[in-house]
């Protein structure tokens, strides 16, 4: 039986994780953003607006640019089976650059380069033994969109955008089959592409609410169609249907909504909230087929994710004109079905506390951040394992944590 169930899943796993990546959205695209909870889709504009809010690059003046590198680190547990493994602690780094040009008083133009989604990790030895290995034990996807962008200022209160994203995707995942003792073995899956996508966002600063700031973005539905290969060295799993061949795929990431809104007590004190809404409920299935033998039958992986939200909410105070001190707060669903767990993405609902500090002059800024992930347990099963072996089979993620230090320097020209 447990041969049967790690056939099933093996192949669907090539994709999940890209999928499941983005239902843990990346939204560390700046210093400032990072110290903010992503609260800034409504207050001062930077070149990373180019990341939360495009419309807000018509508030810049002139050529300025933003370079900048985010560092994280992950650490959590998940349990199969009542065997429990952890990840071995690492760090993962995602850079970003931006660029915003003023062509006249109503157009301005920009290029924006930062992840929207990744993952990383892998569990720590020996991995042999372990249930879940038969499922994947490493896994490492990385992606960098970049976004050209239009924005138009329509009047001094409203001023809209419209991007296009060409988002470059990489990813390698290592499982070990031990299910039949006389023939175990280790195999790996890598794969590559670039996908095509959308946003639309504005920013409102009504004249007749003067403290007060909308601004919203929608982003577009991608699909994916990556090309990779199955490495199984010189073995084949039959009962897998596992052997070293070209493979390609298919997966919709789904469309989400996202806005924000701005308050200012003071001319120094900016407070905001915000929420992110992902629409994962359109997204049902993953279709995988190895690429020069079409006798192989296509491969489906259901997995039957939840429309999630994200609340952030973010204050900046200035205490003068060149320093500033930044907080922010995020509690952020997960899109995880309990009936349908796997072990690549151990957390679950995230809370996430953050503070920052930002330094500038008339030419260059620094901006600085420190967040903190706290992690709620999960406990649930594996729909796809408990089918093929008649009974639940229990699955938990606990002690999830990461820590994240971002560093973003601003020149302007």
């Amino acid at each position: 039986m447990y041969k049967k169930l790690t056939a099933v899943l093996l192949l669907p796993v090539l994709l999940a994780q890209l999928s499941y990546g983005a239902g843990f959205g990346l939204y560390e695209y700046s210093g400032r953003a990072t110290a903010m909870g992503g609260a800034v889709m409504a207050s001062a504009a930077e070149p990373a607006s180019l990341a939360t809010n495009p419309a807000l690059i018509t508030e810049l003046e002139g050529t300025q640019l933003q370079l900048g590198v985010t560092a994280v680190t992950a650490d959590a547990k998940t349990t199969v089976m009542g065997s429990a493994r952890t990840l071995k602690h690492d760090m993962w780094y995602l850079p970003n650059f931006y660029i915003t040009q003023k062509w006249s008083d109503q157009v301005s133009v920009g290029l924006g380069g930062f992840s929207r989604y990744g993952l990383g990790g892998e569990y720590s030895d020996p991995v042999q033994t372990w249930p879940g290995s038969n499922l994947a034990y490493k896994v490492k996807l990385e992606t960098f969109s970049f976004t050209p962008t239009i924005a138009v200022k329509a009047n001094d209160e409203f001023s809209l955008a419209m991007g296009l994203e060409a988002m470059v995707i990489g990813f390698s995942q290592s499982s070990f089959y031990n299910a039949n003792p006389t023939n175990p073995g280790n195999y790996d899956i890598s794969g590559s592409g670039v996908s095509w996508g959308g946003n639309f966002s504005f920013i409102y600063r009504p004249a007749w609410a003067e403290k007060w700031s909308l601004g919203a973005m929608y982003r577009s539905k991608v699909k994916q169609n990556l090309n990779g290969r199955i490495d199984a060295g010189s073995k084949s799993f039959p009962e897998l249907n596992i052997h070293s061949e070209d493979a390609e795929g298919s997966i919709s990431l789904p469309d989400s909504l996202s806005a924000g809104i701005s308050f200012r007590p003071t001319e120094d004190w900016t407070l905001e909230a915000g929420i992110v809404g992902t629409f994962w409920s359109a997204y049902d299935q993953i279709l995988i087929q190895y690429t020069d033998n079409s006798s192989n039958p296509f491969i489906y992986n259901h997995k039957k994710y939840k429309d999630v939200y994200r609340l952030n909410f973010g204050t900046e105070y200035q205490l003068n004109p060149s320093w500033a001190l930044r907080a922010g707060y995020v509690y952020d669903k997960s899109p995880i079905n309990a009936n349908e767990m796997d072990t690549l993405v151990p957390v679950h609902d995230r809370h996430i506390a953050s503070v920052g500090v930002g330094y500038k002059t008339e030419t260059w800024s620094l901006d600085l951040a420190y967040a903190h992930i706290f992690a709620k347990d999960l406990s649930g099963i594996s729909g796809q394992m408990s089918q093929k072996l008649g009974a639940p089979v229990r699955m938990e993620y606990s002690d999830g944590k990461s820590d994240m230090f971002a560093l973003t320097f601003g020149y302007k020209f």
